[in-house]
Order: structure tokens, then C-alpha cells, then sequence
């Protein structure tokens, strides 16, 4: 499938859903097809995550943890390094001690509105966007020209992260990821500031049962079905 690009380059896709869902690869090849800018915005909460983790800063610490997000550089470069404070934390921000933080630290809204202001700003520069995360459709762009949610059972979640850990030699068993995905969960659909929820306006895609290719060729799909309207 192919569209012309006048028609593609101002385009915004928010593609939100829960850990595991398959977010960022999807995102990011629906990004190539169409030649536009991606953003993972869950890699900007695992740098946050990072750098008060080493900063040893206590959560409850409202202002420390205002003073060292004035005080950070984060960037996410166009191959996908993010750079924290000009050093590249992008396999490390990966890591279970990150994993078990990231969904806390989400919670704190002064995090979630300084992330959000970035976000926003970002899109703004970029003609066309491709954002995936946990609030895209309904607060970082809840005017995009198409919101997609995807899911999948915890089960089909927990294999899958399992899997991707395996590969980046990060050894834990599969019911330590399973109940890892299940504590995020309950934190991210629980949290009082931009909770995980489903756009009104979203196409929701259960992609337990569907490959990767499946599941782009149906957002594909819904783009085309948007560029027709413009």
C-alpha cells in the first residue's frame, strides 16, 4: 500500500495501549512506511526513571525531583538513541531495575507534565508524527488524525517480553515477567493523572492472535481510510 506523500507528511498517529501490546515495533514500522518522525515516549519516562534512580532521589521528594528535571537534557535521536544528558542510556533504560521503577515514576504528575510539554513540543516541530505511549490519544495528541489501541491477554504480553528480555540477555523467568507486566498494569490503569485508558475515538486492535505484519497492514489500513477524508 502506498499514498502519496503530500497526503501522509502532516499526518498524527497516537498508538497507545499496555506494556507488551507491541506499541513500539509497530509504531515504528508504520513510521518508515509512511516516512515519518517516530517517538517512543516510554524510552523519556525510562531516562527520568534512570537518572533519579542514580541520583538516589526518594519519589515522595517533590521538589528534588522538580530541580532535576530542570536540570536535564533528554533527547531521542532519529536512529532511536536516547541520550541522557548527552550520554546514550538506551540499553540500559531497558533494564528490570528500570522495568520495576518506570510505572511509579509515571505516576508523579509534575513527570507526566513536564514529559507531556516535551512531547507536544516535539510534535509540533515535526510536519507528520508517529507517538506511541500510554497517553497519547487522550492528553499528548488528542487531536491526531488517527488513535490506535492495541492490546493482547497478559499472557500473550508476558511471552512476548519474555522473549525480547532472552534476546537482550536479561535472564528472568517468565512468571517474574508475567506479574512484572500485571503490577504495571494496575499502576498505569490506576494512576489519578492521565491514566491507561482507550480514547473514545480509538480503533482498538487485540493483536494476541495476529503477527506483526497483520497488525500493520491493519493500521495501514485505517490511514488509508483517513488520507480518503482529507
Amino acid at each position: 500500500m502506498s499514498f502519496q506523500s503530500s497526503n501522509t507528511r502532516t499526518l498524527k498517529i497516537a498508538i497507545d495501549g499496555p506494556a507488551g501490546a507491541g506499541k513500539s515495533t509497530v509504531a515504528r514500522e508504520i513510521a518508515r512506511r509512511l516516512n515519518l518522525k517516530y517517538l517512543d515516549t516510554g524510552a523519556m519516562y525510562r531516562a527520568i526513571t534512570l537518572k533519579l534512580y542514580r541520583a538516589r532521589i526518594s519519589l515522595d521528594d517533590l521538589e528534588a525531583i522538580a530541580e532535576l528535571l530542570e536540570n536535564t537534557a533528554l533527547d531521542v535521536t532519529a536512529d532511536q538513541r536516547v541520550l541522557l544528558d548527552g550520554e546514550d542510556v538506551t540499553a540500559e533504560i531497558r533494564k528490570p531495575y528500570v522495568n520495576n521503577l518506570v510505572s511509579p515514576v509515571s505516576t508523579i504528575p509534575l513527570v507526566r507534565r513536564k514529559l507531556v510539554q516535551m512531547q507536544q513540543a516535539i510534535a509540533a516541530r515535526s510536519r507528520g508524527i508517529v507517538m506511541d505511549g500510554r497517553d497519547i490519544g487522550t492528553r499528548v495528541l488528542p487531536d491526531a488524525d488517527l488513535k490506535v489501541y492495541l492490546d493482547a491477554t497478559l499472557a500473550e504480553r508476558a511471552r512476548r517480553r519474555f522473549k525480547e528480555q532472552l534476546e537482550r540477555n536479561i535472564h528472568l523467568t517468565f512468571e517474574e515477567v508475567e506479574a512484572e507486566l500485571k503490577e504495571r498494569d494496575r499502576i498505569d490503569s490506576e494512576r489519578a493523572d492521565s491514566p491507561l485508558t482507550v480514547a473514545a475515538d480509538a480503533c482498538v486492535i487485540d493483536t494476541t492472535d495476529l503477527t506483526f505484519e497483520e497488525v500493520v497492514a491493519k493500521i495501514m489500513s485505517l490511514i488509508s481510510g483517513r488520507v480518503k477524508q482529507r
